[in-house]
């Protein structure tokens, strides 16, 4: 069992640890604009929950993740940037695919979606959408004073 939290948090471990990565939020997508602006470290990442499937045994975790850094004036650094921000979040779907890691797994391949502008003026990346499939809660779990049969 694990929590969207605890998702959340094995994705920030993830890039904390990572060498490229100045700094990674979580939260709405309407902060990502104050996340971005508040220190100008970049490259960032910024995870988004976008929706959650509940079946019997498991559910399904959609984000979205975004990673951006900043465009010189003359965009001579475009092409870095686009390479360096898919491949950081594409760091990410290749590490959990292939690590001993059995909490989660990833549901399906991640689209990525470039981004030109987006956050703000001079700024390019990235958009990965990604889903994760966690264990779901057992009846036991739940919080409960009593155990309801």
């Amino acid at each position: 069992m694990i929590s969207l939290q605890a998702l959340i948090n094995e994705i920030k471990t993830f890039y904390d640890g990572h060498l490229q990565v100045k700094k990674f939020g979580c939260d709405f997508k309407e902060q990502l604009f104050n996340f971005a602006t508040k220190d100008e470290r970049y490259p960032i990442v910024f995870a988004v929950p976008n929706s959650a499937t509940p079946t019997e045994n498991t559910t399904e975790f959609t984000f979205d993740i975004y990673c951006f850094d900043i465009i010189q004036k003359d965009r001579a650094n475009i092409q870095v940037i686009l390479s360096d921000c898919h491949q950081i979040l594409n760091d990410l779907y290749v590490y959990f695919q292939l690590s001993n890691n059995y909490t989660f797994d990833i549901i399906g391949i991640p689209t990525f979606t470039p981004l030109n502008n987006d956050l703000l003026d001079y700024a390019a990346g990235w958009q990965m959408t990604i889903t994760m499939c966690v264990n779901d809660w057992t009846d036991c779990a739940v919080p409960l004073v009593n155990n309801i049969d």
